[in-house]
């Protein structure tokens, strides 16, 4: 017995001494021993017409908090066309959302830059991990198939063949087993599956790390988003062959992007929101009642507002009109004051069939920040009344064909052309 139990304490000690030295050799080599996993990061493709670096994917996400738009989730792919990476290729997908949670999915291709194409209706029910088509994008020099073949195993009632569910329902009655909920025992069966993700699964997870994002609302590039679930990475070999199995390992490969992302709360309005310039495949979709073109891929929002966006008071007075945007119309421009914007105003006195045009009204433009304002007339005089352009930041008015009479009490220079 004392012979077994020094045996014991011996081969404890062995096991003890041997774990410590593997422990030292880890930190002093930084080896890493756990195998189980394989992470892959694609930050960036070189588009090869113009040698820009673009983040793999982009996200688009209009949340219609306020619930006067739609709730649209847009996401497009920038990859190559092929495995020679001379094209830029885009794939994209627009989810759009109603209010009571039915949602329809569009996709969306461009090649090498060229416009958008204008979209097709997404049938899910043609998704299969084996049949979904590659996309190719760089990653150190190594050119990278991916693929949305992510899966899960899952629960799916199965009904059981009719001589089955008779045999159950017999060896129920003659073991008394038979109850009201009997039928369930013979009825149906539950079995594993393996389901396949598809790109309305997708977006929906990129709508869900949007909105747990720390960056919040805005445009910004957000690093190493763990796709593993959905997207896998296979290697590409000299002779253009894609790997049978994804890089990693079975049951734990971590897929690392780039995403781009512009989050806004509010919903989408109008088809100059969407990265593809349509709304469920309607490219005049516009229901805010603006009239207006918004680019939200570039740094500064970019208005451009004409006479056709102020509406007229008639002064009998002067026997004139005096025309305004309206106050309803500058709240509504006023709701994108977070973003960084630039408003451009170019009032054409010759396209308005009133011949006798006054000015601006009182507080015409009141508040709302305008980066240009030039005014196209007739000959005479054009009124800036009390307050028209107060608080707008405008330094400087281009005149053409037309004397500025400025009554509105701010400073501001004039550049006659």
């Amino acid at each position: 017995m004392k012979k077994f139990f020094n045996f014991l304490v011996g081969c404890l000690a062995f096991v003890g001494a041997f774990i410590s030295i593997l422990y030292i050799y880890v930190l002093c080599t930084k080896t890493d021993i756990y195998r189980g996993s394989t992470s892959t990061y694609a930050l960036n493709v070189v588009d090869p017409a113009t040698g820009n670096k673009l983040p793999p994917l982009s996200l688009n996400y209009y949340e219609n908090f306020n619930g006067t738009g739609k709730e649209v989730v847009e996401f497009r792919i920038n990859a190559y066309s092929d495995q020679k990476k001379q094209a830029l290729y885009c794939k994209g997908f627009q989810l759009v959302i109603e209010k009571n949670g039915d949602s329809k999915l569009y996709y969306y291709d461009s090649y090498n830059g060229e416009s958008w194409d204008s979209g097709h209706v997404y049938d899910d029910t043609n998704d299969d991990g084996q049949n979904k088509n590659f996309f190719y994008i760089d990653i150190d020099g190594e050119l990278t198939a991916v693929r949305l073949d992510g899966s899960y195993e899952a629960d799916v009632q199965n009904t059981v063949p009719f001589l089955r569910r008779m045999g159950n329902a017999i060896t129920n009655f003659l073991t008394f087993r038979w109850s009201k909920n009997s039928q369930k025992d013979y009825c149906n069966e539950y079995v594993k599956k393996t389901v396949y993700f598809n790109y309305t699964d997708l977006l929906l997870k990129l709508k869900s790390i949007a909105r747990s994002s720390s960056y919040g609302t805005g445009s910004y590039v957000m690093d190493l988003i763990d796709l593993g679930d959905f997207l896998h990475m296979y290697s590409v070999d000299s002779s253009g062959t894609v790997s049978d199995k994804p890089i990693g390992n079975d049951g734990q490969i971590n897929s690392y992007f780039s995403i781009s992302v512009n989050y806004d709360k509010r919903g989408m309005v109008y088809a100059g929101q969407s990265m593809f310039k349509s709304v469920a495949l309607d490219s005049d979709f516009n229901i805010s009642g603006i009239d207006f073109n918004v680019n939200y891929w570039k740094k500064t929002i970019e208005f451009n507002l004409t006479e056709q966006n102020f509406e007229r008071r008639y002064s009998s007075i002067d026997s004139g009109f005096y025309y305004s945007l309206s106050s309803k119309f500058i709240s509504e421009l006023k709701t994108f004051m977070e973003s960084d914007m630039e408003i451009n105003i170019v009032f054409d006195c010759t396209h308005i069939k009133d011949t006798k045009i006054l000015g601006f009204d009182n507080y015409a433009l009141y508040g709302l920040k305008i980066n240009s304002l030039k005014i196209i007339g007739n000959g005479g005089n054009f009124n800036l009344l009390v307050g028209s352009i107060k608080n707008t930041g405008l330094t400087k008015i281009v005149a053409q064909n037309i004397t500025i009479n400025n009554l509105s009490g701010v400073e501001v220079e004039y550049e006659v052309v």
